[in-house]
């Protein structure tokens, strides 16, 4: 898709009930793949219509916030990550997890042959390079101390690339569109797309570790699923690559401040509010902490808040957090991976909701002092939903302050009929 060139006052940003969207000449933006261009985030929409106003154009074939939105809409929200389907082809490539497990020495990563005759003519490189080069290790070092927990057994191969696909898995989806376009569009494969997701080095540190990247990947790297051309630091028009490389991952920093910096969504923001009419804490999703075993007491605990929220005006559960805001972490659930984790707990909400509550609920796994979080995020229904879960009775439950609680059947017609006719009228 391409719009050019962009007539600034036929942009619109429009609210919905769950959403934010954009317009432009009274049609809905959409994707090249021809879905919503949409955002829960206004200001992520603002920057794109303020974006297309400056350049002048919307098109997908040029690294931007339109190409960043659109990773999301025709991939990540329909369950298609290149990044990750691709991801053991690009950690065999990357050189920076191959000097991590020793099949590489700082040295040969720096001594590059091809670059002698540029060094002459291009003293900066011989800085990117070598200082470059240190920045992003440190940072990376960083990066494997902050979530130490999940890299036991660094050493060891297998664990040590499964270590950092968890941590990319665990990351919410504007994180893993940034990772998916940037390594993609510029080959830099793992490692340095992760660093600055992350905020673990600055656009420029990024940017500095290139050279050295491009001339020591190993093995073939996958096609780009993106339309954005894949841009590659080399000799050939060095410094102008150089300037592009920088102006995409400028884009990218924007874009993932847009959520990072706006306070209220962050996690540790979330969990210093506290519990209460919106927000509620559960430790784990089926383990009992107590008797050391899995507790269908315990899955219940967390579908009575999900469907006190759809009851009510909607709210947010954090699985992963203590009563006392402290991290326990999914992984005490003790599932194989964060997919079947998922998985069990979307089973869960089908089989107990039915299937038709699913556009309203959302879940994404965060990372918090190198343990996962799920949040669950809860629209209010539009029907009455009933709590069915095999063994149990059938129940209904609202919110009350900070608390959920079960309604009488009496009780539970009168606030149908208040909340739910009221909400249709």
């Amino acid at each position: 898709m391409k719009i050019s060139p962009v007539e600034p006052g036929m942009l619109d940003l429009a609210m919905r009930d769950k959403d934010f969207t954009l317009f432009y000449h009274n049609k809905q933006l959409l994707s090249p793949e021809g879905n919503e261009i949409r955002s829960e985030n206004p200001r992520v929409l603002k920057q794109l219509l303020m974006e297309a106003c400056f350049r002048n154009c919307i098109s997908a074939g040029e690294f931007s916030v339109y190409s960043l939105l659109s990773v999301i809409s025709d991939f990540l929200d329909r369950e298609k990550d290149p990044f990750l389907e691709n991801f053991d082809q690009l950690a065999e490539t990357d050189p920076i997890i191959r000097l991590r497990e020793g099949s590489l020495t700082a040295g040969q990563l720096n001594n590059v042959p091809e670059f002698k005759a540029l060094l002459e003519n291009e003293p900066v490189l011989l800085n990117m390079m070598f200082f470059g080069m240190n920045s992003l290790l440190e940072a990376f070092a960083r990066f494997t101390i902050d979530i130490r927990d999940i890299a036991s057994g660094g050493k060891d191969l297998p664990a040590w690339r499964q270590f950092l696909k968890q941590s990319y898995i665990t990351l919410p989806s504007y994180k893993k569109a940034v990772i998916n376009l940037l390594s993609f569009t510029h080959n830099s494969a793992v490692v340095l797309p992760l660093l600055i997701a992350g905020n673990y080095i600055t656009g420029m540190e990024y940017v500095n570790g290139l050279p050295s990247i491009h001339l020591r990947i190993s093995g073939d790297l996958p096609a780009s699923p993106f339309p954005v051309p894949v841009s590659r630091i080399s000799p050939d028009h060095f410094r102008e690559t150089v300037l592009d490389v920088l102006a995409d991952v400028r884009d990218s920093v924007g874009f993932l401040s847009c959520y990072s910096n706006t306070g209220k969504e962050g996690l540790n923001y979330l969990i210093s509010k506290g519990e209460g009419n919106d927000l509620e804490f559960k430790s784990t999703l089926r383990w009992d902490l107590k008797a050391g075993k899995t507790n269908q007491q315990v899955e219940r605990a967390c579908l009575k808040s999900i469907s006190a929220f759809l009851n009510s005006n909607g709210g947010l559960l954090l699985i992963g957090v203590r009563d006392d805001g402290s991290i326990e972490g999914i992984e005490s659930d003790r599932f194989a991976n964060m997919d079947k984790f998922l998985l069990h707990l979307w089973t869960l909400i089908r089989t107990s909701f039915g299937t038709d509550v699913s556009p309203y609920i959302h879940t994404e796994l965060e990372s918090a002092e190198g343990k996962t979080v799920c949040t669950v995020k809860c629209s209010r229904s539009g029907r009455p939903v009933f709590l069915r879960q095999p063994g149990f009775g059938e129940e209904f439950y609202i919110r009350v302050g900070p608390g959920t609680i079960a309604l009488a059947v009496s009780e539970a017609l009168k606030y149908i009929a208040d909340h739910f006719n009221s909400s249709e009228s």
